[in-house]
Formats: C-alpha cells, sequence, structure tokens
C-alpha cells in the first residue's frame, strides 16, 4: 500500500478530524497572509476572503477522503423546498435583528428609521450571499452537520459546529474585520445561531440555498435603531441574542434535540459513497 493510500484511508476513517486539522491549516494561512498585507488593523473586505476558507476546506477533506465533490456540491441545487422554509428562516433572523428595535417601540422608546442608507441592505444580502458569510454553510451545515449528527444528537453537534464557528472569526476579530460584539456574547449568539440552521438544514433534508438565504438575511444591517428609551437587558445582552435563544430552545423542545425535525429523520450525507468508512444508517431511531 502506497503512502498516499495509507493517508486517504486514514483520513476516510475520520473526516471530521480531517476537516478540522485542514480548516485550522488553511484558516492559519490566509490569516497570516491577510495580516501580512494589511498590518493588525483589517479592512471591511479582508473578512470576504477569510469567508472562503471553510467552503475551501471542506472542498480539500471531500477530496481527501475520495468522496464525490460533485455531490457535495450538488447541495447547491437542493432548492425545491416548501417556500415556508424560506420565509421562516429569513423571518426568525431579521425579528433577531430587529428585536431590539420591537421591544423599544412597544416599550415607548424612540427608534431611527432606516438605520442604514436602503442599498446598503441589498449590496450586504447580496455580498454575504454569494462571497462572504453564506458561502461557509457548505462546511459548517454541507459537510459537518451530517457528519457529526450520525455519532451525535442534532443538538451536539449544532452547539459544537457554532462553537468553532465562533472561534474561527478570531483572526477577524482581532484584526476588526467586522462589526462584532462583547465575546462571550458573540459566541453565545452565534451557537443559538447554529441551532436554528441546524434544524433549518435538518428539516429541509439539507435544502443549503434555505439555509444560506438564512444566513445572509443574519447579516444585512437592523432597519431600526434605538435612540433611547431601550429596556435595560439590552445593556447586558443584546436583543438577538435574547430572540435567538429562545428561538433555539423552543426548536429544541418542539422538534427534539436528537434530530431536531418532527419526523426524526436526517439528511444523507453530501458526496458520500455507498460503503464508505463511517456510512451508517439515516435514521436517528
Amino acid at each position: 500500500m502506497s503512502r498516499l493510500t495509507a493517508l486517504t484511508k486514514r483520513a476516510s476513517a475520520s473526516p471530521v478530524r480531517t476537516f478540522m486539522f485542514v480548516l485550522i491549516a488553511v484558516s492559519a494561512a490566509v490569516a497570516a497572509m491577510l495580516y501580512a498585507v494589511f498590518g493588525s488593523e483589517l479592512p471591511g473586505t479582508a473578512a470576504i476572503v477569510y469567508a472562503w476558507t471553510p467552503m475551501m476546506s471542506a472542498g480539500l477533506t471531500v477530496w481527501i477522503v475520495d468522496e464525490s465533490i460533485r455531490d457535495w456540491l450538488g447541495q447547491l441545487r437542493n432548492l425545491r423546498v416548501g417556500i415556508h422554509w424560506y420565509l421562516a428562516g429569513i423571518g426568525i433572523m431579521v425579528l433577531g435583528t430587529e428585536f431590539e428595535t420591537i421591544v423599544t417601540l412597544v416599550s415607548g422608546g424612540d427608534v431611527r428609521v432606516p438605520a442604514a442608507p436602503p442599498l446598503a441592505y441589498l449590496i450586504t444580502f447580496g455580498v454575504t450571499l454569494l462571497l462572504a458569510g453564506a458561502i461557509e454553510e457548505l462546511a459548517w451545515r454541507g459537510f459537518l452537520q451530517p457528519r457529526l449528527q450520525r455519532r451525535f444528537s442534532a443538538i451536539s453537534a449544532s452547539v459544537f459546529i457554532g462553537i468553532i464557528w465562533g472561534l474561527w472569526h478570531v483572526p477577524m476579530i482581532l484584526g476588526g474585520a467586522g462589526n462584532f460584539t462583547v465575546f462571550w456574547e458573540y459566541m453565545l449568539n452565534i451557537t443559538m445561531m447554529s441551532v436554528i440552521l441546524g434544524w433549518l438544514y435538518n428539516s429541509t433534508n439539507g435544502a443549503l440555498p434555505a439555509v444560506m438565504i438564512a444566513h445572509a438575511s443574519h447579516n444585512m444591517p437592523p432597519v431600526g435603531d434605538p435612540t433611547g428609551g431601550a429596556p435595560g437587558v439590552f445593556e447586558t445582552l443584546s436583543g438577538d441574542a435574547i430572540f435567538y435563544l429562545c428561538c433555539a430552545v423552543a426548536i429544541t423542545l418542539y422538534a427534539g434535540s436528537q434530530t431536531l425535525t418532527r419526523d426524526r429523520s436526517l439528511p444523507d450525507i453530501p458526496g458520500q459513497l455507498t460503503g464508505q468508512p463511517g456510512q451508517e444508517s439515516h435514521s436517528a431511531d
């Protein structure tokens, strides 16, 4: 057996571990390049370049473990799910972004609308969907989620992905490339988002476009900006973190922690060929 064949066999036996190793290596290399070019203060465009590293890492892993890159990318064609799933993903993310504004209005506070130029919403959504954050979903949900939840519950897989997802942002947080809040709050926010997106991915049988559109909806600027009279709770925890936490708890109670789906089914592992190491039954029962 050649050394390359032995390496491929070892990688195939543990694709998640292989992905984590590749992700660390690729992300570190890209982050080092960005810091070398721009210095310690990174521009916002650096985050767009860095956002490609999870997708690149997942693609490299699929290739290394000799699975089907075509099938893995084929998730992008899985558009035909009920419109209600698209609306649910967009609605949850937009309501989370606007939660502080809504509560402030209801409690009699002052709000400025719109909080950003109208064109900014379309540009941010388009850039996130096609060039930045949403393409990360080919790794987080499109690679890690279906593999992790074959060994662990869907809620455990989603929380683990959320932690990895948050920590992966650290180089951009340190470089100031993007709008990030207090770190612990950011980690809570993104972990709860991961549960919501994991539920959306599983419930649509792996409809990655629905997840990507929800992700892009979250990255849009808020429509309203509270200027006075906001409840004091938002000084401790942001509105979106509170809302996503409530949604994640409600989803887990409603759909169940094992699969995050009402019918207790899980999507197939995209790209995995029949008989590959780690192939398991697609039922969670």
